[in-house]
C-alpha cells in the first residue's frame, strides 16, 4: 500500500468522520428499536412509514416519500411489503396515475399496540442525553440537513 492509499484509508475511518459517525449512531439507534419491535413483526424503518400513511390516508408514494424525505422507489418497497403483512392496503377508490395508500385495521391495531413500546424506546435513548445535549443534538441533525 503506498502512502497515498495509507492516508486515504486513514481519512476514511477516521474518528472525526462524519459519515462514519453519523452512520454508527444510526445503526445503534436503529438496533435498538428492532430489537424491540421484533416481536411485532416490524423494523423500525418501517414505523414511520406506517405512521405516515395513517396521518394522510389515502396517500400516494409520492406524498409518503416527500414527508419522509426518501426515494419513491424505497417508500414502494416498503409499502409492497406493508401491504403483503396487511398493514396497507392500496385505496380502490382512487383515481389517477398514482397509487393511493390506506391503514388496514390490523395496520392500526399494530400501530396501536407497538406506540407505547416506542414511547419507551425513545424515553430510553432520550434519557442518555441530558435536556441541553438533546436539543444540541436536534439543532445540529437540522443544520446538517441544510446542508443537503
Amino acid at each position: 500500500m503506498n502512502e497515498t492509499d495509507e492516508m486515504l484509508l486513514a481519512e476514511a475511518t477516521s474518528p472525526v468522520c462524519i459519515n462514519l459517525q453519523m452512520m454508527r449512531s444510526s445503526h445503534y439507534i436503529l438496533r435498538v428499536y428492532d430489537e424491540a419491535y421484533r416481536p411485532f413483526g416490524i423494523r423500525a424503518t418501517q414505523l414511520p412509514v406506517l405512521g405516515a400513511v395513517a396521518r394522510r390516508q389515502p396517500v400516494t408514494i409520492r406524498q409518503i416519500a416527500d414527508e419522509l424525505e426518501s426515494e419513491r422507489s424505497v417508500m414502494s418497497r416498503k409499502l409492497q411489503v406493508m401491504e403483503k403483512n396487511g398493514w396497507v392496503r392500496e385505496d380502490p377508490e382512487a383515481s389517477g396515475k398514482e397509487k393511493m395508500f390506506t391503514l388496514t385495521k390490523k395496520g392500526k391495531e399494530l400501530i396501536q399496540k407497538i406506540l407505547p413500546v416506542r414511547l419507551d424506546v425513545q424515553q430510553r435513548l432520550m434519557s442518555a442525553l441530558t435536556k441541553d445535549e438533546l436539543n444540541l443534538l436536534l439543532t445540529l441533525c437540522n443544520k446538517l440537513k441544510a446542508v443537503s
